[in-house]
C-alpha cells in the first residue's frame, strides 16, 4: 500500500493511502468530535460531528468519510470547522428530550459531553420533542429511542 503525506492541524504526517482523516488524526492524537464512527464498524457518515475543514475544498467535509489524498491541508479548530460542528450539533439536539448540557444523565452521555465542547448551552428551538418507544434489538443492544440521533451505531453493532 502506498503512502501520502498530509497536515493535519500544522503537523506534518505520513499515512496509507486509502485512509480516512479521522483514522490518521486519531493516530496522531489530533481530537475530531464523532458520535456514528467507531474504528470496528462500518462507516456511516451519519452524524456529521467530525466535520473539518479541507484547504482545497469549498466546504467542510466528514473526517470518517474523506480519505486522505497526498498534499492535503486539514484543520479541525478552524472557524469553518469549528462553526460545521456547532451547526450539526444543534441539528442533533432538535428533538433530544431535554437541552444538553443540562441532562438527567449525570455526566454518563457522550451527547452531553461533546455538546459541552462543541455546541451552545442553549437551543433555538422551543418546539415540542419528539417520543419514541424503544426498540428490541436483541439482548445485547439496550435503546432509548427518546434520545436517539441516528447514529447507527446499534443497527451497525447488531449486524
Amino acid at each position: 500500500m502506498g503512502k501520502v503525506t498530509v497536515e493535519i492541524d500544522g503537523k506534518k504526517l505520513v499515512a496509507d493511502v486509502g485512509s480516512m482523516i479521522i483514522e490518521v488524526a486519531d493516530e496522531a492524537n489530533i481530537t475530531i468530535p464523532r458520535f456514528c464512527y467507531h474504528k470496528k464498524l462500518s462507516v456511516a457518515a451519519n452524524c456529521r460531528m467530525c466535520m473539518v475543514d479541507v484547504a482545497s475544498l469549498p466546504k467542510a467535509v466528514p473526517a470518517c468519510a474523506t480519505p486522505v489524498a497526498d498534499g492535503m491541508v486539514i484543520q479541525t479548530q478552524s472557524a469553518r470547522a469549528i462553526e460545521a460542528q456547532k451547526s450539526v450539533m444543534e441539528f442533533l439536539l432538535i428533538n433530544h428530550p431535554l437541552d444538553c448540557p443540562v441532562c438527567d444523565q449525570g455526566g454518563e452521555c457522550e451527547l452531553q459531553d461533546l455538546s459541552i465542547g462543541y455546541g451552545e448551552d442553549v437551543s433555538r428551538y422551543v418546539e415540542g420533542k419528539r417520543v419514541v418507544k424503544n426498540k428490541n434489538l436483541g439482548p445485547l443492544i439496550s435503546t432509548d429511542m427518546t434520545r436517539c440521533i441516528h447514529c447507527t451505531r446499534c443497527v451497525r453493532f447488531g449486524q
